[in-house]
């Protein structure tokens, strides 16, 4: 192999993301447009204050970092259900979501990407055992092994009202256990790897980016804030889909991609056009 085939032609920058994202499994930015990041965080307040509004209840001064002090936890779902129903309806918010860290996106995941059809919306009120999302992995569900989530709160998110990520070692090894059988539930890979989670600390104007494959979750939210977040997932469109309900077209929407492969493709199905009429 040649000296230069080993040659990087990322910047500095690029470089330097990379290698923290590939060591923590995470990495947070600012949001590259912080007036897009405030105009969804006011799509979704409103939706909520609609959602009051229509169910008698008080709204004059709504805020959601102390949305607890207008919705009971036990009604809680059924807000979450509608904001996420209302927000999917709007047409652009995919967009202005990915354009949030577009750039560190592409860094990370390449210039040709796919992005789940809906974004997800999260809500976890003070101690609210309802939203309590248990340690796990999305490659367990079928999810693809290169796919990223952007997740990004629209309030501070830090200790027990933030998430938790296992690091890639300590995820892969987990993983492993899991496979030979030595793990029997997810309460025993929360107990033996509980001290080495790490907490995310993302206020707001932040954006997560993290790898699925690792262990994540949250836990009871002991603070005395609300933590809302919307996350959504990304992958490389030319990527394997191996997964039937995880497939490009469906689940995963092409986002950007470029003429060369519109070129290609579009020589490959003349290709296996012309091979079936024959």
């Amino acid at each position: 192999m040649s000296k230069d085939s080993t040659v990087s032609f990322l910047t500095p920058e690029e470089i330097r993301l990379s290698d923290d994202f590939l060591q923590n499994g995470f990495v947070v930015c600012d949001a590259e447009l912080p007036k897009t990041l405030e105009s969804i965080r006011r799509d979704v307040t409103q939706i909520s204050i609609n959602w009051l509004k229509q169910n008698q209840l008080e709204n004059n001064s709504f805020d959601l970092a102390i949305s607890h002090d207008f919705v009971a936890n036990e009604r809680l779902n059924d807000l979450r259900m509608t904001i996420f129903t209302e927000i999917n309806k709007i047409v652009d918010i995919r967009q202005r979501y990915f354009w949030l860290a577009r750039q560190s996106l592409t860094t990370l995941v390449g210039n040709e990407l796919s992005m789940q059809n809906k974004v997800n919306l999260s809500i976890q009120q003070p101690n609210d055992e309802s939203s309590v999302l248990p340690i796990h992995s999305d490659i367990w569900t079928g999810d693809s092994p290169f796919q990223v989530v952007l997740w990004v709160p629209l309030t501070d998110a830090s200790k027990s009202n933030s998430m938790f990520l296992l690091p890639p070692n300590e995820s892969r090894e987990a993983r492993q256990r899991v496979t030979e059988g030595e793990f029997k539930s997810m309460d025993q890979i929360d107990s033996e790897y509980h001290s080495q989670m790490v907490t995310m600390v993302v206020p707001y104007g932040k954006v997560l980016i993290f790898d699925s494959n690792c262990l994540h979750g949250n836990v009871l939210n002991e603070t005395k804030s609300v933590r809302w977040s919307i996350n959504c997932r990304f992958t490389g469109l030319l990527t394997p889909f191996k997964n039937p309900e995880r497939r490009l077209g469906t689940y995963y929407l092409p986002i950007t991609t470029r003429a060369a492969t519109k070129m290609g493709l579009s020589v490959l199905n003349a290709q296996d056009a012309s091979s079936n009429g024959r």
